[in-house]
């Protein structure tokens, strides 16, 4: 079996990753993913097709936040941009792409979580 360059970046990700995620199943799931996206050529498949991309996924937790009042959901895209702007920048750490910026991973990630954020504001909003 061969590694390629990549592989302990990888491994460090997966492991931050892990850690991430088991920290997030202690509390309540009122959760948005914010995930980082590098698409970058890692390998190639056995048919020798190309493997591309590398993605670092963040929780952010609303479970304090009441997202029926503006304050609240401005904090709550407030934690989203600041976590989104961190993953992109250790994303770009670890692994620099020719042609992606942080900027663009940014808003992607913002745009990715965006609709979770709705959802969560529309649930809040709902009696119960």
């Amino acid at each position: 079996m061969t590694y390629s360059k990549f592989a302990p970046m990888f491994m460090i990700a997966a492991a931050a990753c892990t850690l991430a995620g088991a920290s997030a199943y202690g509390q309540a799931m009122e959760v948005v993913t914010v995930e980082a996206v590098r698409e970058i050529i890692v390998g190639k498949s056995p048919i020798g097709a190309p493997i591309k991309e590398m993605s670092i996924r963040s929780r952010v937790s609303y479970a304090d936040l009441d997202l029926t009042t503006p304050a609240g959901v401005a904090t709550l895209e407030k934690r989203i941009k600041d976590t989104a702007v961190s993953t992109c920048k250790e994303l770009k750490v670890q692994i620099p792409a020719e042609g992606s910026t942080e900027e663009k991973c940014v808003k992607e990630a913002l745009d990715g979580a965006a609709p979770q954020v709705a959802a969560a504001v529309e649930a809040a909003k709902k009696p119960k």
